[in-house]
């Protein structure tokens, strides 16, 4: 009983809003109005966590944002060949209410899955979610593998430099807590702490299949 709840509740997230094939929107930016757009399906070693949910339009961003996206996925692939990366919820093209989620309003909000050691791949379906409850220990171990502190480091790191390279920057990331010191343990983790701002205490929902990052642009 419980798996078809599970089940059921998921599909009926990917229908939050009518399923469209929309390619380019705007949110609510001061006075005006900022364009968005999706990322692609699957680039080089990177891919969406959800495919019906690209259909029903939860993967649009500020273009800032998405350009960044991409491009960090695209780099962080290149660095660590054979690993994974899936990018997950983002928002909708006009911005506004995103449920179960309470940010990813304003187009400037990305939740990336977790990357995997050994080539192994975050599953994603339905009945976990699409990859939201998968879980992992204070070590970063979990039935569908171990995390690739090193690969997610250098992932934020592009992820910063490709914010600051478009005239913003990273506002925050939430990760769980108990993980943080695993990834600053990292070569390339060590100076994130002083350039980006994490959480010190755990949001209201775990974040250890994902991490979730807040954007800083400013309206066009």
């Amino acid at each position: 009983m419980r798996i078809r709840v599970i089940v059921l509740t998921a599909f009926l997230a990917t229908l939050a809003v009518p399923v469209g094939f929309a390619q380019v929107g705007a949110v609510a930016c001061g006075d005006g109005v900022a364009p968005t757009s999706r990322p692609a399906i699957r680039g080089e070693g990177w891919g969406t966590y959800c495919l019906p949910c690209v259909w029903a339009n939860r993967t649009f961003g500020r273009v800032e944002v998405i350009e960044t996206l991409e491009d960090a996925l695209t780099a962080a692939s290149q660095a660590h060949p054979g690993t994974e990366f899936l990018y997950g919820e983002i928002g909708f093209p006009s911005g506004g209410a995103f449920p179960p989620h309470r940010t990813h309003r304003e187009g400037l909000s990305v939740d990336i899955m977790v990357p995997l050691e050994d080539g192994a791949v975050l599953p994603t379906h339905p009945g976990n979610r699409f990859g939201y409850d998968e879980e992992f220990d204070d070590k970063g171990r979990g039935e569908a593998g171990r995390i690739d502190f090193a690969a997610l480091a250098q992932l934020i790191t592009e992820l910063a430099q490709g914010a600051e390279a478009r005239g913003g920057s990273i506002r925050r990331i939430y990760f769980a807590p108990d993980l943080q010191p695993a990834l600053f343990a990292t070569a390339q983790g060590a100076d994130l702490p002083a350039r980006i701002r994490f959480n010190t205490k755990e949001a209201w929902v775990r974040h250890d299949d994902h991490f979730h990052v807040d954007f800083a642009f400013a309206c066009p």
